[in-house]
């Protein structure tokens, strides 16, 4: 999902909260730092905003922020891991209905859906358009595809496990290149980058769970 430099680096999942919250307290200002840098990110981009510009809008001390995150990019996994969350929410339903949908609807609905969520929380948004590629958990990243593959098998049991795990790998890529090509883009731009995802979208469904 996102991506400051010419030659960009990736930010490793092993880098998030540094150590989680034991306590309601402790769970409450951590919720609240990652609600402040969440405005920050949306506000002035992930290369303006600092650990002190969060640690001061937060109300909290700059030791205190660095007790829980060691860097910024922590900060933005953590925010990451929760919008992932949140997206795998909204996709479990349309993956579960996925086999009954043509395409076109499969390919709609599944696109207004990553719009839906990325409407719902500006920070994503903002973060791809960072010159940091930030990388999720595998493991989260690759039970999102598995969930898919098996969706398309259920649509085409000809599909093979690799082929279609391959297929859901190649939907989760498409979208968020859409993803990024849709913060990059001026408001009149963007409705139609998304029309023109959709065709892509419907156009390779259409070839891969044709049966």
């Amino acid at each position: 999902m996102p991506s400051v430099s010419s030659n960009p680096k990736k930010a490793t999942p092993s880098k998030a909260v540094r150590r989680p919250p034991q306590q309601e307290r402790s769970e409450r200002t951590l919720a609240a730092i990652l609600d402040v840098a969440a405005g920050l990110f949306a506000e002035v981009g992930f290369e303006a905003t600092t650990m002190t510009a969060i640690a001061a809008r937060s109300n909290t001390s700059i030791g205190g922020l660095y007790h829980y995150f060691p860097d910024k990019n922590s900060v933005v996994l953590a925010l990451l891991k929760q919008y992932g969350h949140a997206i795998e929410t909204e996709w479990k339903s349309l993956i579960d209905q996925a086999p009954g949908l043509t395409p076109q609807k499969f390919a709609n609905i599944f696109i207004e859906t990553m719009l839906r969520v990325v409407h719902q929380h500006p920070c994503y948004l903002a973060l791809q358009t960072a010159r940091v590629r930030f990388r999720r958990d595998p493991a989260s990243r690759r039970a999102l595809r598995l969930a898919i593959a098996n969706a398309f098998r259920a649509k085409n049991p000809a599909l093979t496990e690799g082929r279609a795990f391959l297929s859901a790998n190649v939907v989760i890529q498409t979208v968020s290149g859409m993803t990024r090509l849709f913060a990059e883009s001026t408001p009149e731009d963007q409705p139609i980058i998304v029309a023109d995802y959709k065709v892509i979208l419907t156009t390779y469904l259409t070839t891969i769970l044709r049966g």
